[in-house]
């Protein structure tokens, strides 16, 4: 069949997927007072880390294992295929980015998508996606369908990984929020692990065949999605943000439950301790750290959720009419929120770009430049996706314990070490050492910048400025592999690693300047007025 064709059949399919878990509109419903949801909230936050927390930290950290699976083993892939059909290293760059472009367009629709309807709805349509088009990459015979299909693919990969971390961060009290959100990142690592693991079992006896069977195993997650649909509640915020108390009362009430509280009692010791709260204890509160106020900057409490916490499902707040899907992008340059949004744009547009410009080029790198084997170079390419994993795991033991714009700004400067270290490799054993260190600091900042950025942003706009600023990340992501295609032709191997060096240093360069800090305070409710 036509890939235009399938396209088409592929749209019906995931158009019908927005009607999982519910309709796509719902009537209004009364509106809530500020009070009824800062109550609940406080309900929320008050919970300590347990069994439901953690069990959501799984399910959204299975999404990131296929997200990564699906990508890295597809990369690997497509690393066999540059070989085999002889794509010169231009071309190859723009093959490596396919996936990418899809990302942008994933990330960026995603969270303006996801701040209208919801969150779960769109991680289940994100998931359909990304499986289905890379199932449709193995009946690719030409590079232009290896592009289509893998640019589809990575609209469903991006906006799930947009998406995953504010959902997470939206159950979690400030406390323990950089840690489970961190964590739930960190299983990117057990992805790329797994695809290395696969590689070389199905891609290396037989290339010409193998790299198809690699499509068909990528596409598995598809399974997962039956579990979400079952299991996966909403976000009791998004929830109040378009005015449905009683759904966002019985998520947080299940979550009493399986932490072991009955829902009344644990309602009244909250109101209690609220109550006894001094009304000067609450300003002083306020006036030390504005984002800390259940209403938000400015302590006042009619604006707590006002950017739509009576709207219901399919409008936003103030009025009806398309025009309003785009209202959260405004809300990102909003007071205070412009200069925030500048400064997360430029930390995923490097740190992003980085990342997934190593990683896609690597294997084919250490075959055209190193002269390794393809089994070769597939098992040097597991063994640094293996270094990923104490890179998560020293940033989610570090990131409740240390300002979070300071553990980003170590990480970068790792990265830059890392990447010197792999430009001047004179032997294999030191090319594995930079390179392990590059994947483990340069995965390790985005278990930080994830987390970071969520808690930058107010609810209402939160899935739209994580969303937003993964898809200037896939910018970068799109760039680095392409430049990395030309520059590889012109300048050579080690160069290459030294223009990674530059940007890097920029990054480090940009948080420690103009980063804000967030560690310790709770999740902002206000969208900031003023331009």
């Amino acid at each position: 069949m036509a890939p235009v064709n399938l396209v088409l059949r592929l749209t019906s399919t995931v158009s019908s997927t927005f009607t999982l878990g519910g309709a796509m509109t719902t009537a209004p419903q009364t509106p809530t007072t500020a009070e009824q949801q800062a109550a609940l909230l406080a309900r929320l936050d008050d919970l300590e880390p347990g069994k439901p927390h953690r069990r959501l930290m799984v399910m959204g950290g299975l999404g990131y294992t296929f997200d990564s699976f699906d990508g890295q083993l597809m990369g690997y892939a497509l690393s066999a295929l540059i070989v085999i059909w002889a794509i010169p290293a231009e071309v190859s760059g723009w093959l490596l980015s396919s996936i990418f472009f899809g990302y942008l367009v994933g990330a960026l629709v995603a969270g303006v998508l996801a701040d209208r309807f919801g969150r779960k709805r769109l991680m289940l349509t994100s998931l359909l996606i990304f499986s289905l088009c890379s199932l449709l990459m193995g009946t690719a015979t030409t590079v232009p369908e290896l592009f289509i299909w893998r640019a589809l693919a990575g609209i469903g990969i991006g906006a799930e990984t947009a998406l995953i971390a504010p959902y997470i961060s939206e159950f979690l009290p400030a406390k323990a929020r950089g840690t489970f959100v961190a964590r739930t990142v960190g299983f990117l690592a057990f992805g790329y692990i797994l695809a290395g693991v696969i590689a070389p079992i199905v891609i290396s006896p037989n290339p010409e065949i193998g790299w198809r069977i690699a499509a068909v195993v990528a596409a598995l997650p598809v399974v997962l999605l039956l579990w979400w649909r079952r299991r996966l509640p909403e976000s009791p915020r998004f929830l109040l943000t378009r005015g449905r108390i009683d759904e966002a009362t019985a998520v947080v009430e299940d979550f009493e439950r399986r932490s072991g509280l009955d829902p009344a009692e644990h309602a009244a010791a909250v109101a209690a301790r609220r109550a006894s709260a001094t009304g000067s204890e609450q300003q002083a509160t306020a006036a030390a750290d504005p984002a800390a106020s259940p209403a938000g900057p400015g302590g006042d409490p009619s604006a707590a959720g006002a950017a739509g916490a009576a709207a219901p499902d399919g409008a936003e707040p103030g009025g009806q009419g398309r025009s309003k899907l785009l209202a959260p992008l405004a809300g990102l340059w909003r007071g205070r929120l412009a200069r925030t949004t500048i400064v997360i744009w430029v930390l995923w547009f490097i740190l992003t770009g980085v990342n997934y410009g190593f990683a896609s080029w690597l294997p084919a790198l250490l075959i055209t430049a190193k002269g390794f084997t393809l089994t070769g170079s597939f098992l040097f390419a597991l063994v640094t996706a293996l270094a990923q994993l104490p890179g998560y795991y020293v940033a989610s033991l570090l990131i409740d314990r240390m300002e979070r714009k300071w553990l980003l700004a170590i990480y970068a400067a790792g990265g830059t070490v890392s990447a010197v270290i792999v430009a001047l490799a004179g032997s294999p054993s030191v090319l594995l050492l930079g390179c392990a260190l590059l994947a483990a600091f340069t995965n390790g900042a985005a278990a930080v910048y994830y987390t970071y950025t969520a808690e930058l942003y107010p609810t209402a706009v939160r899935a739209t400025g994580v969303g937003v600023a993964s898809a200037v990340g896939r910018i970068g992501a799109i760039s680095a592999p392409i430049a990395i295609g030309y520059l590889y032709a012109s300048i050579g191997f080690a160069n290459v690693f030294l223009c990674l060096v530059a940007a890097l240093v920029l990054a480090v360069v940009v948080v420690v300047v103009f980063g804000e800090r967030t560690s310790g305070r709770r999740l902002n409710e206000e969208v900031p007025s003023g331009s």
